[in-house]
């Protein structure tokens, strides 16, 4: 049985408090009677969450903020001397020992959480502790996919963020064109996969091919600035990122292919609609 992970079981046995599933091998877990299905008779399969309370393997059909091997954002829900516990979305709180944060939990608080399995106790842990930017092979995505991010914090080089829940990446700091805050989510891309396994992120799609999507932010912010716009070629990437959180390459690109296609003029210190 995968624990800490959504997974497909039989319905072997009912009771008048709850269910009896089982995996292929035979390995059993508890179902609650409180996360039982009117429709559903034994023999039926049925999609749960598997994880331990008191030493035996129970079932949800809760969703879990997260699965064993990824990240999410959880509360603390309390705080003690050994560990603290955190809101990961189902009826059982994760706990984090203490010697698993990288600070002190405080009860209420927002943190970063990664879930394993210890192999010492065979226990579903968090952990608030992880390696910056780590080395991986056969990644599930190439350059230029389009992925979800989870902002870490901000570094020397720009910003560590967690990639699809499951791996760590780095915007840097000149591809950052507005502002981030830690905790918060974005959407990203693909922008390297180095020789060395780390992940080089963008908050925009890379490359001619994506330039339509910047030509409509700029035909939007002129739309809302009554079709002028206080920038051209010769704004600086600071203007630029200020104003259109876009890189200068990018703008120059987009502002290029609306003036060829007769839609906006562009002068000394300004952009116009036509």
């Amino acid at each position: 049985m995968l624990l800490g992970k959504t997974q497909t079981l039989n319905i072997s046995e009912k009771n008048h408090s709850g269910w009896i599933l089982t995996d292929e091998a035979g390995e059993k877990a508890f179902l609650p009677k409180i996360f039982t299905q009117d429709d559903k008779e034994v023999g039926d399969e049925i999609e749960v969450f598997v994880y331990q309370d008191d030493g035996k393997l129970k079932a949800t059909t809760e969703i879990p903020l997260a699965e064993v091997g990824e990240f999410a954002v959880m509360s603390a829900v309390q705080s003690l001397p050994s560990g603290a516990f955190m809101d990961w979305g189902i009826i059982k709180d994760l706990f984090i020992p203490y010697k698993q944060q990288k600070s002190k939990i405080l009860e209420g608080k927002r943190y970063l959480v990664n879930i394993y399995v210890d192999e010492d106790l065979d226990l579903i842990t968090g952990t608030t502790k992880f390696k910056r930017n780590p080395q991986y092979e056969d990644l599930p995505f190439q350059k230029g996919d389009s992925v979800d991010l989870i902002i870490m914090n901000e570094s020397e080089l720009g910003w560590n963020v967690v990639i699809n829940k499951k791996y760590i990446g780095l915007i840097y700091t000149s591809d950052v064109f507005k502002k981030l805050y830690p905790l918060s989510e974005e959407s990203g891309y693909i922008k390297e996969i180095r020789e060395d396994g780390k992940i080089d992120i963008s908050l925009q799609p890379q490359g001619f091919e994506n330039i339509d999507e910047f030509k409509k932010k700029i035909l939007d912010k002129l739309e809302e600035n009554y079709g002028l716009l206080h920038l051209s070629d010769k704004s600086s990437p600071e203007e630029i990122k200020d104003e259109i959180q876009m890189s200068k390459k990018n703008f120059k690109k987009a502002i290029g292919g609306l003036y060829r296609d007769k839609i906006i003029d562009i002068l000394e210190d300004k952009i116009t609609l036509l």
